[in-house]
C-alpha cells in the first residue's frame, strides 16, 4: 500500500495490514505532517441493476402530508450534522520507524548521497586452550632432559664444588705456613704486632667461613622452598610459570641421576 504525504508529497510503501479497514492517523517522518489515512478499499462487483418498474401516475400531495413530512426532515439533518467524528488512533512506533526510514532514504536519493556503509564487524577469534601434558609426555621430557645432561660433566662439577666448599671451611695449610715464621727470624720491632695480626687474620677467616656456610644453608633452603611451593608460586605469579617449569625439570633430572648413581653404587657394593 502506498501512502503519500499531502504536505511534502513524500511517498511510503507500507503493508496493507498496518492500516485497518476503518483507517488510522499516520505521520510523515519528513515534515511531521499528520493526516487520516482511510483503509484499503475493496473492489466489489457491481450489483445487477433491477428491472425498471412502470412509472405510477403522479398525484398532488395533500396539505396534511406536507405538514407532517416537513418537521420530520429537520431532526434527521441535525442528527447527521452532529454525528461524532471517528477518534484518531495513536500511530504504532513500528510504522513511525518505517516511515522515517523511507523518508530518509528518499531524501538521500534526492540529494544523490550514497547509502551509509554498514559498520565493519570484527570476527571473534577462538581462544585455543593449551592442552595439559599427560604423565607419559612429562616422563618423556624428563628422560630427554636427563639424557641432555652429561654425567661426566655433572660429576666434575660436583667434585669441584665439594673441593671449593672444603677449602672455604678449612684454612689453607700453605697459607698458614707462609704466615708463620720462626721467632728467631722475626725482627724485634715486629714481634708484638705479628702475633696480633695473625690472631686477627684467623678470626676474620673463621668469620668468612661461617658466613659462607650460613649463605649456603640459606640458598639451599630457598631452592627447596621454590621446589616445594612451585604450584602456589605459579598461580600467584603466572609470568614465572615457564621459569619454574624449567627449574623443576632440572631438579627432577638431577634427582633421577642421583637415584641412578646410588643404585649403581649399591649394586656394586653388593656384588
Amino acid at each position: 500500500m502506498r501512502l503519500t504525504c499531502p504536505n511534502c508529497s513524500a511517498k511510503y510503501e507500507v503493508d496493507e495490514a498496518m492500516v485497518p479497514p476503518g483507517g488510522r492517523d499516520v505521520q510523515c517522518s519528513n515534515c511531521s505532517q499528520t493526516w487520516f489515512q482511510p483503509g484499503p478499499r475493496r473492489v466489489e462487483p457491481p450489483a445487477p441493476e433491477p428491472a425498471p418498474e412502470p412509472a405510477a401516475p403522479e398525484r398532488e400531495p395533500r396539505l396534511s402530508e406536507v405538514a407532517v413530512e416537513g418537521p420530520s426532515g429537520a431532526p434527521g439533518a441535525e442528527a447527521n450534522a452532529e454525528a461524532p467524528r471517528p477518534t484518531r488512533r495513536q500511530i504504532d512506533p513500528g510504522v513511525t520507524d518505517i516511515l522515517r526510514e523511507e523518508a530518509e532514504r528518499e531524501a538521500r536519493l534526492r540529494r544523490g548521497d550514497p547509502p551509509p556503509e554498514p559498520a565493519p564487524q570484527q570476527e571473534e577469534m577462538p581462544l585455543a586452550s593449551k592442552p595439559r601434558p599427560t604423565r607419559e609426555e612429562r616422563l618423556a621430557e624428563l628422560e630427554g632432559a636427563e639424557d641432555a645432561f652429561d654425567t661426566e660433566q655433572i660429576s666434575a662439577a660436583v667434585a669441584s664444588a665439594a673441593a671449593a666448599s672444603r677449602r672455604e671451611q678449612f684454612p689453607d695449610i700453605e697459607e698458614i705456613n707462609s704466615t708463620l715464621r720462626a721467632t728467631g727470624d722475626r725482627h724485634e720491632d715486629e714481634a708484638s704486632a705479628t702475633d696480633v695480626d695473625t690472631v686477627g687474620a684467623a678470626g676474620r677467616r673463621r668469620g668468612s667461613v661461617r658466613r659462607g656456610f650460613f649463605m649456603m644453608i640459606i640458598l639451599a633452603a630457598v631452592l627447596v622452598g621454590i621446589y616445594s611451593y612451585a604450584g602456589q608460586i605459579s598461580e600467584a605469579v603466572p609470568q614465572a610459570g615457564p621459569a619454574l617449569e624449567s627449574y623443576l625439570d632440572t631438579v627432577n633430572a638431577a634427582r633421577f641421576w642421583l637415584d641412578d648413581m646410588a643404585r649403581s653404587l649399591a649394586s656394586g657394593s653388593e656384588g
